[in-house]
């Protein structure tokens, strides 16, 4: 995909195998490159690039996203039985208009 021009959004998660994102900058509180190339500038609070996040899922990648985002995003892992974040479950989220940020979420509930 090619954006002519900037991309500003909550959360920008590149999914799938042989993909890229073509932008001038990405700026976001969260982003995510999930077997899927970015070109371009990211201005991100929490950004994961294509190897972080592919080899880092041991290495504090679940406990910095953790501590970032809601536990409804969250479910244990079929392979590893381990609980980490469900891009699915993020997803749905999205699409529903619901936090997905801690901070999101707490501001909601006052």
């Amino acid at each position: 995909m090619s954006v002519d021009g900037d991309i500003e959004a909550d959360v920008v998660y590149g999914y799938y195998n042989d993909n890229t994102l073509q932008a001038g900058t990405i700026r976001a509180r969260l982003v995510i490159e999930d077997e899927h190339a970015t070109i371009a500038t990211v201005e991100a609070d929490l950004h994961f690039d294509l190897d972080d996040f592919q080899q880092g899922h041991g290495d504090g990648v679940q406990e910095q996203l953790r501590e970032l985002l809601v536990d409804e995003v969250f479910a244990v892992d079929e392979d590893g039985g381990r609980e980490m974040m469900d891009r699915g479950l993020l997803f749905a989220r999205l699409r529903e208009g619901l936090p997905v940020f801690r901070a999101d979420s707490q501001a909601e509930a006052h």
